[in-house]
């Protein structure tokens, strides 16, 4: 097995910015770092509502139920299930973000939706602009964010 040694003065010094975090899906590498707090709210965000309760060590209140619930038959309940497993945990772990909106579409109620359920998650950043998430829990059992 051999090694190669790189000089890694070069490429932290070409970099001018500091960054605040780490993607964790990125097409050109495992990593990729933000350097805005609007990304990095959102990158937050993501983890909270993909953490199931429990699932943290040391934080076992960590997290949301939204895994457990995505794929649970579509019924009238659950536009507010969504409301109610997301905006506490929301409110206990990210206090700097205010949900504005949660919106919660069903393949029965729009049949041009082309996922099972689709959640767009509309928020604020305090002191920041407006922004949203949307999950789709698709018909082959995936998740997909945009």
């Amino acid at each position: 097995m051999a090694f190669v040694y790189e000089n890694i003065v070069q490429a932290v010094d070409s970099v001018n910015e500091t960054g605040l975090g780490v993607k964790f899906t990125n097409a050109d590498s495992i990593f990729k770092s933000i350097y805005s707090v609007r990304e990095q709210a959102k990158e937050n965000l993501k983890t909270l509502l993909f953490t199931r309760i429990g699932e943290r060590y040391m934080q076992p209140t960590f997290g949301t139920n939204l895994l457990n619930l995505l794929f649970e038959p579509n019924t009238i309940q659950i536009k507010e299930d969504v409301s109610e497993i997301l905006i506490d945990p929301i409110n206990v772990w990210l206090p700097y973000i205010s949900i504005e909106n949660i919106n919660v579409i069903t393949a029965e109620e729009d049949p041009t939706l082309p996922h099972q359920l689709s959640i767009t998650i509309t928020y604020n950043i305090e002191n920041f602009s407006t922004d949203s998430i949307v999950v789709y829990a698709n018909n082959d059992n995936t998740i997909s964010i945009v």
